[in-house]
């Protein structure tokens, strides 16, 4: 998945061109995949766009998943394909908001069973509303080494160089959640496909690690009732938006460039087969 998302970066920083003429599809077709589109890479009517995947993996592991298989927008061999999860992880029930703030984080965290604090003022806080709900990032603090949540305050109210918050929700050590903001928070920066994942349309969620060390395996580093947590509230997300797990990235393979940034260090591989189970 990593060398698939490392490709299409490449060739974004280098040039106006697709990274491959075949990923050249319908827009419709693109999303029927499992894939993102990204417009002004492609030649031909507005609707041919470029089309990537974010979570490229061999046909049979996919199967194995519960995901559907599709062809031509991962690169390497034909086995390596694009895994949809979006039939067999969000239910039917979930909607998208629109243009909203998001009042029920707290309510659809609960329900889940989940441990939740409410930030004060937390409904009204944000850069504007949301414009919908088509993504989730992940993120870690890369905070203090001890506590639950030591970085609350600066995701709330922000650093002297980013106004707060910085993401819609925290979670703790303890597998706390901490609701921090309803509306648009500045987590994402520049990504892939801002309709997707950019501020506006993704919720950003910031667990409580130091981030080091810097890993793309397992979850060793992480304390397993925060990781276990984590899985469950984003599972929460994905059935009260519809969110399919194909759209549930770490920041590390969302933000653009390639290596901006290094989080979560944990397998996002790993982390979107959990949610698919």
């Amino acid at each position: 998945m990593i060398a698939c998302v490392a490709l299409i970066y490449v060739r974004l920083s280098f040039g106006e061109e697709c990274w491959s003429k075949n990923a050249c599809i319908e827009t419709s077709l693109c999303a029927a995949k499992g894939g993102i589109s990204q417009p002004n890479l492609c030649s031909g009517g507005i609707t041919t766009r470029c089309c990537s995947c974010a979570n490229c993996m061999d046909a049979s592991l996919c199967v194995s998943r519960g995901g559907v298989p599709s062809t031509g927008i991962c690169p390497g061999s034909s086995t390596q394909q694009c895994c949809n999860m979006a039939s067999t992880s969000v239910p039917t029930g979930g909607k998208t908001p629109v243009n909203r703030m998001l009042t029920d984080l707290a309510d659809i965290l609960r329900g889940a069973g989940l441990t939740v604090i409410e930030s004060e003022g937390w409904k009204t806080r944000g850069h504007g509303i949301m414009t919908s709900v088509k993504g989730i990032l992940v993120h870690h603090t890369a905070g203090p080494a001890t506590g639950d949540f030591p970085s609350l305050k600066v995701v709330r109210d922000g650093r002297t160089d980013l106004a707060g918050p910085l993401s819609q929700l925290g979670l703790g050590r303890s597998g706390t959640w901490y609701v921090i903001a309803a509306g648009r928070s500045y987590h994402a920066g520049a990504t892939i496909d801002d309709s997707v994942f950019g501020n506006a349309n993704a919720i950003g969620i910031e667990a409580e690690a130091t981030g080091s060390p810097s890993t793309n395996t397992g979850h060793a580093y992480w304390p397993e009732v925060q990781y276990q947590s984590y899985i469950r509230g984003v599972k929460a997300l994905q059935a009260a938006y519809a969110v399919p797990t194909s759209r549930v990235l770490g920041h590390k393979e969302a933000a653009v460039p390639l290596g901006r940034k290094p989080d979560p260090n944990f397998s996002m591989d790993e982390f979107r087969a959990a949610l698919a189970k």
